[in-house]
């Protein structure tokens, strides 16, 4: 938290460290919280993760990657530091032991804490739970269904696309229609992936549809992306070749995604792609799945081996991904 040259305007402060996809569904609590605070001065402070993805959003006016750190300080040091950013509200989208340091350290001033997360008991999606708990401070209605809570939006990407062309298609060589695939990596037992043969076999009918496969991901997934664009000729392997920022730039004009449940794929649909997701159980995972302003249709079994190839394309057919295709799939 700095302290020089702190405007008059009103301070919020906005605690989250998390992984991929919780940062990303954390996206959609900042939004509302940015609208009820328009003219605030808004900051984030959260862990060194994501900054480079998190400094290009419009909801913050600030992003310091320093929650971390912070808590390492002795507590005196945190309540100076706390007492001189003199912060009005402060929005607790963390309820980590940092977070929990922090609030200690502004216990004897006139912040006001609003702790928006979900009870460990609740039953329900995240986004639907901090919604609600929001609403509970003030932030709109206390109670929402399932799905009924607006998701997270990443359609603030296209104000960096306009300043660089490494967001964009071409920049990668896909000059046509494309879709991401975004397969769970090396670090998640075989058992809980879809065989790299279905991933495989699924690039194949997407290249007969005319659209270019494009699997994406994180060190972690180059073998499966190596595998895929092996044995589907025409498929694109970008896997460890594109940070954040650029797979969010991809996910914009994607024309669909496929993936298991990995934060990536999560990101992806914030963008705004229609997606099918692989998750494996005997149950539809309904509070664990991605939102976007388009379907995530979910896909599950007791092991993801059992899922088809042609149920896959069948899903995202009711997902409306193939409605912009050049040809039929």
């Amino acid at each position: 938290m700095t302290t020089d040259d702190m405007p008059s305007k009103e301070q919020v402060l906005i605690l989250h460290d998390g992984d991929l996809t919780q940062t990303v569904r954390m996206l959609a609590a900042a939004r509302r919280i940015r609208a009820y605070h328009p003219k605030a001065r808004v900051t984030l402070l959260c862990g060194p993760d994501f900054e480079g993805l998190l400094k290009h959003c419009v909801y913050f006016n600030a992003v310091e990657p320093t929650l971390p750190d912070l808590a390492q300080k002795g507590f005196f040091e945190r309540r100076k530091l706390a007492r001189a950013s003199q912060f009005d509200v402060v929005y607790d989208l963390d309820g980590g032991d940092a977070a929990q340091k922090v609030r200690r350290a502004l216990s004897f001033s006139s912040t006001r804490w609003i702790r928006a997360l979900p009870e460990p008991a609740g039953r329900g999606h995240p986004l639907d739970l901090v919604a609600a708990r929001l609403g509970e401070a003030g932030l709109g209605q206390t109670h929402y269904a399932l799905g009924e809570a607006p998701g997270p939006e990443v359609d603030w990407i296209d104000f960096v696309a306009k300043r660089s062309r490494t967001l964009e298609p071409a920049y990668f060589g896909l000059q046509g229609p494309y879709a991401l695939f975004t397969p769970a990596g090396d670090d998640v037992k075989p058992a809980l992936r879809w065989p790299k043969e279905r991933w495989a076999s699924l690039a194949h009918q997407i290249l007969e549809a005319g659209i270019e496969p494009t699997i994406i991901g994180g060190p972690n997934a180059r073998e499966v992306g190596r595998y895929i664009a092996h044995v589907a000729p025409g498929a694109r392997d970008l896997t460890g070749r594109a940070n954040l920022v650029q797979l969010a730039g991809l996910g914009r004009k994607a024309n669909f995604a496929f993936g298991e449940d990995v934060g990536l794929l999560h990101l992806i649909v914030a963008t705004g792609a229609p997606a099918v997701m692989f998750s494996p159980g005997e149950d539809a995972p309904h509070f664990d799945a991605p939102r976007g302003r388009h379907p995530t249709l979910l896909m599950h079994a007791p092991t993801l081996a059992q899922i088809s190839v042609a149920e896959a394309v069948q899903a995202m057919r009711f997902a409306g991904g193939f409605a912009n295709a050049p040809e039929a799939a």
